[in-house]
């Protein structure tokens, strides 16, 4: 092959690679400066009074795929100035009472629910005789910590779809056979509810987590996944047999 075809083969085929490598589009934000931000707090500060707290927040989104052409597209996070209610503002919602009141006791039911429906999850046993009123009070749920609370607020579709991709990436990361990686994702998938008291499986599956955190292209869709697994493998792993007894 003349030098200048092979030189033109070469280019086609470096330009091919660099198509295939470049993952999904990425859809650009545009966010504020730090000295933009500011501004834009302030702004809502003047505006809202003590109302609120203001708070600089960033919205993460997942990954999504074209069902005809196939092309994957990811949006970059988004920075807004938020206002929440602050400990004055929600004072006015109680004394105003009406729709602002409602939406603020579907807000605290939505918590209570969440944690309710995690220790269903965790344990297929309860029922209404035997639920455990005084692990959903307000109180306890407040001592519970972040990354567990948003765990139990993972929807169903986003553990389901982390446990498939824990099956399709790990047997060829870990040489394991796919039985057993599947038998791992449905431990994870159910948050160690069946192995809570099993000290060996639960650090198998801390190591597990932190081999497949550092290796699948994912990672980003099923963070909170694996931040909630860490939390709840910690909580089991340093319960002590008082505890353990008293919730016998």
């Amino acid at each position: 092959m003349p030098e200048s075809e092979a030189t033109t083969h070469q280019d086609n085929e470096a330009s091919h690679t660099a198509d295939v490598a470049t993952g999904p589009v990425v859809i650009k934000a545009v966010n504020p400066s730090n000295e933009e931000m500011v501004a834009l707090l302030d702004t809502i500060k003047i505006n809202y009074d003590f109302d609120v707290t203001t708070k600089a927040t960033q919205f993460n989104f997942k990954k999504s795929k074209d069902k005809d052409t196939g092309i994957e597209t990811v949006r970059q996070p988004v920075v807004l100035a938020m206002p929440y209610p602050s400990v004055q503002g929600i004072v006015a919602i109680l004394e105003a009472g009406g729709k602002g009141l409602e939406l603020l006791l579907d807000a605290m039911e939505s918590v209570v629910n969440t944690q309710a429906r995690d220790l269903l999850q965790e344990d297929t046993s309860i029922n209404a005789a035997t639920f455990p009123v005084d692990k959903v009070s307000w109180d306890v749920i407040s001592k519970i910590p972040k990354a567990q609370r948003r765990g139990g607020g993972i929807p169903k579709e986003t553990w389901e779809a982390f446990g498939q991709d824990y099956v399709e990436c790990m047997p060829a990361i870990t040489g394991k056979k796919v039985e057993q990686v599947a038998n791992a994702a449905k431990i994870l998938v159910s948050k160690l509810s069946g192995v809570k008291t099993n000290e060996a499986v639960l650090n198998l599956m801390v190591e597990q987590l932190a081999i497949y955190a550092e290796n699948s292209p994912n990672i980003e869709d099923f963070e909170e996944c694996v931040e909630f697994l860490l939390q709840k493998a910690d909580t089991f792993l340093n319960v002590s047999a008082e505890d353990l007894l008293a919730n016998l």
